[in-house]
């Protein structure tokens, strides 16, 4: 590896320490290397200008060496800069001291070319490849950042209805940078809104392409089955197509659950096909209950099935609560799960309340449940109610 242009920072009060090694470094064709005589001056010269390495003296006076050391880790800058310590054979644990505070080796004195060679050697390729970990840490976790602004720009924020008709509130929280999950709300034909949520299996980048995928598939497959037959698609003709179109090109089997529902907003009629996915909770003044129906299968697994419609009615005040299965198998510490009975019961505490302040009602216990454990699934929740 070439290291011609690393910066070399060499901390000594001896100036003959100081030429020796900035001498011995430069023949080994390491030509930007300053000098400085003690911790603070050091530490001025780091704050100034980054360096790849700093050759850094035990005992030095006005600041010793484990005092500039100390500054440099609380200042931030061993995230950017090796240190090795240089030391008398006295001064050995002193430089284990140092190894523990975040020097990554040590030179002895006298100094042997030998030795100097090849440890500055290895801790600039060290180095080097940290460098180059971070930038590729960096270059994905902003096309990361960038992918997840994508996905969300596909999700609707703004719904086709009257808020004086129908309250409805979503959002995705996904466990990685980018996740699976999936929820749509649009118009099918006037008076008709298509009501969707989805979980492709698997987490980050590829359930996030999936996700994608079927969310294209499920919106333009409704809209073109309306256009070209001339007649309001049922939920489940949508499902069975947008299955097949799954399986093709699918290589590796990847599946997505799919709660699909067409409702009309003049009578609250509500026809629905459930691919796999969790059970919908229909809130009313009576109870808060899972709609239990006979399961159909996931989509992408299986081509050419036949899938199931059902029917219910809101009446007005009423509310189905969509979900996806990772607010359920949120886990505490213990890996206790939230499970849908805090689900049920957090939606009956909140009953009345406003879509959106419901949902944030039900994640808020999650969140609480958890109690710090780190989220292993995506998190989706669809909120409708009737106002009219």
């Amino acid at each position: 590896m070439d290291f011609s242009q690393a910066k070399i920072l060499i901390v000594d009060d001896v100036e003959d320490n100081r030429d020796v090694l900035a001498r011995r470094l430069r023949r080994q064709g390491l030509v930007h290397v300053q000098e400085a005589s003690d911790g603070l001056e050091a530490l001025d010269k780091v704050r100034a200008e980054p360096f790849d390495l700093i050759l850094l003296d035990v005992m030095m006076p006005r600041m010793n060496g484990i005092d500039a050391l100390q500054a440099l880790k609380e200042e931030g800058w061993l995230r950017t800069s090796s240190v090795v310590m240089i030391s008398a054979a006295s001064e050995i644990e002193t430089v284990v001291r140092c190894i523990e505070l975040g020097a990554e080796d040590y030179l002895p004195k006298p100094f042997n070319p030998a030795l100097l060679a090849a440890r500055v050697g290895a801790v600039l390729e060290r180095k080097l490849l940290r460098d180059m970990n971070r930038r590729q840490l960096e270059r994905l976790e902003q096309e990361l950042a960038e992918a997840w602004l994508c996905q969300q720009s596909m999700l609707p924020s703004d719904f086709p209805v009257d808020p004086g008709q129908l309250d409805i509130f979503a959002s995705v929280d996904p466990a990685l940078e980018v996740g699976g999950d999936l929820y749509d709300v649009f118009e099918v034909a006037p008076g008709l809104i298509a009501l969707a949520i989805g979980d492709v299996a698997g987490k980050g980048a590829s359930a996030a392409l999936f996700m994608a995928r079927t969310r294209s598939l499920l919106r333009a497959g409704t809209l073109q089955f309306h256009a070209v037959s001339g007649r309001v698609p049922r939920p489940s003709e949508i499902v069975a197509l947008v299955n097949d179109e799954l399986n093709k090109n699918n290589p590796q089997s990847r599946f997505v659950t799919l709660f699909l529902a067409f409702y009309e907003l003049s009578t609250g009629r509500l026809s629905y096909c459930n691919a796999g996915h969790v059970y919908p909770i229909l809130s009313n003044a009576a109870s808060v209950a899972e709609l239990a129906t006979q399961p159909d299968p996931a989509l992408g697994v299986i081509e050419g099935l036949d899938f199931r419609d059902h029917e219910l009615v809101l009446a007005v005040g009423d509310c189905l609560f969509l979900t996806s299965d990772g607010l359920s198998d949120m886990q505490d510490a213990d890996q206790a799960q939230f499970g849908t009975e805090n689900i049920l019961a957090e939606i009956a505490a909140n009953r009345g309340l406003p879509a959106g302040e419901l949902a944030r009602a039900v994640l808020a216990k999650a969140q609480d449940f958890a109690n710090g454990a780190a989220q292993f699934d995506d998190i989706t929740v669809l909120v409708v109610r009737r106002l009219l």
